[in-house]
């Protein structure tokens, strides 16, 4: 595999840097840019009064490894098809720094994406997957299943997600900043909301009484340094898609590029589609983020760990080993090292693995693309004609045996990335049904 080791410079480089925030800005309506903001307040017209000093510190933070990002706001929408759907809203920092990372690594992984998925991938739309389909509908493939994963996003495994990002990416400071993105994105598996906890209640006391110090200390010493300003003469230069000269993709015998694409011969041609004085406070609202960084995960932890630590001492098993420890250890030392010891064996075995990525981030879109590439290779080599926008996807078959062969296709190749199919929602439809697909009718 070619080696990366100065990607996370090139993730943070001024230019990148830049062209990230104006891609951020580009998303938000002008009118809307005062009021676009994330948890921390800021808005993008606050980040763009001082905008040298907050990408130039955002910058410095990446380089360091000091650049932690901060927990999202978390809202509800209907979703059109019934059903509600969790959106996030990062701080305008995080955004940026997301754009940025998303810059830089889509290119790696580009190439080796098939071409029956076309959800937010640069020169694809909707509009293209919808006439992929009603091609291939026209064309002898009359029998469709037509699928739905349940809770795909909020189901995506971490562990899986970050073996198959590192298959491209070998700079680990980067893997860790993706990392470190998933953990505020984990789906919490402790305690109900609404059921107060003190373990958590306190380190949310703690830390916001840290913050405050620090806020004051940095308010009270730091002052505005007259150092060079990389991005006064930084180009703005559109995100560059196209693989460079020399890069290599290696192929696996389970993700194989050139056979999968081999089942792609009857799909229509491509050229037939249609085709972003606050420096302070910058320093404030990043540096204390990095001071801190320890602290969200510590609270999270902490959270998870006290209702299943209990659990696992009540259980019989817990009781037992706690019973043996406090005999072989005596008293109240005995019984202290008996609940340490006990927890850490048991914990591991209780405590579900870290699923989920926000929605409404500008790098999940990206990563759920890695993440069901595999499913399109499944597919395909299987013989099948997919096409896949997001978790929205369709396969085609001339008669109805091979649609039934490929439902049962699709529910293992999901089950094997740890997804499930959505059996109320996915469906067999015949030549004469008519398949209303992404928000429009395909007969």
């Amino acid at each position: 595999m070619q080696t990366q080791e100065d990607l996370m410079e090139r993730l943070a480089a001024p230019e990148n840097l830049l062209t990230a925030w104006r891609m951020v800005r580009g998303n938000i309506p002008g009118y809307r840019r005062q009021r676009s903001s994330g948890p921390d307040g800021v808005s993008l017209t606050e980040f763009e009064r001082d905008l040298p000093a907050q990408l130039g510190t955002l910058r410095h933070m990446l380089l360091k490894g000091r650049y932690q990002p901060q927990a999202p706001g978390l809202f509800t929408i209907a979703k059109r098809n019934g059903g509600t759907r969790q959106i996030a809203m990062l701080n305008v920092v995080d955004r940026v720094a997301q754009r940025a990372t998303q810059q830089v690594i889509e290119p790696l992984y580009e190439p080796r994406f098939l071409p029956c998925s076309f959800g937010f991938r640069p020169g694809r739309s909707i509009q293209d997957a919808v006439y992929c389909t009603r091609q291939l509908r026209g064309h002898g493939y009359g029998w469709v299943v037509d699928g739905d994963i349940a809770a795909c996003f909020d189901s995506l495994d971490h562990k899986l997600l970050i073996n198959r990002v590192g298959k491209q990416i070998s700079d680990n400071r980067v893997l860790d900043l993706i990392q470190r993105w998933l953990g505020i994105g984990i789906i919490e598996n402790g305690l109900p909301a609404d059921r107060p906890n003190w373990v958590a209640h306190g380190c949310q006391k703690a830390s916001r009484g840290l913050r405050r110090g620090v806020d004051w200390a940095l308010n009270t010493f730091t002052r505005p340094e007259p150092n060079y300003d990389p991005y006064s003469s930084a180009r703005y230069e559109p995100s560059n898609y196209v693989a460079q000269d020399g890069d290599e993709y290696p192929e696996t015998g389970e993700d194989s590029l050139e056979e999968a694409e081999d089942r792609f011969y009857q799909y229509p041609r491509e050229d037939e589609m249609k085709r972003r004085t606050l420096q302070n406070r910058a320093i404030q609202q990043i540096a204390t983020g990095g001071l801190f960084m320890g602290t969200s995960w510590a609270r999270r932890s902490l959270t998870k760990a006290a209702p299943v630590a209990i659990a696992a001492l009540k259980s019989p098993a817990g009781q037992l080993a706690l019973k043996r420890v406090i005999l072989s250890g005596g008293g109240a030392l005995g019984a202290a090292a008996g609940v340490a010891v006990t927890t850490y064996f048991l914990f591991r075995k209780v405590v579900p693995g870290q699923v989920g990525v926000l929605q409404g981030s500008p790098l999940s879109p990206l990563l759920s693309n890695i993440y069901l590439h595999s499913f399109d290779v499944s597919i395909t080599q299987a013989g099948y004609r997919l096409v896949r926008y997001a978790d929205d996807w369709v396969i085609l078959c001339p008669d109805q045996k091979n649609a039934e062969i490929a439902f049962n296709q699709a529910t293992l190749a999901l089950d094997r990335i740890h997804l499930k199919i959505n059996r109320e929602k996915t469906r067999i439809l015949t030549p004469s049904d008519r398949l209303d697909w992404l928000g429009e009718t395909v007969e």
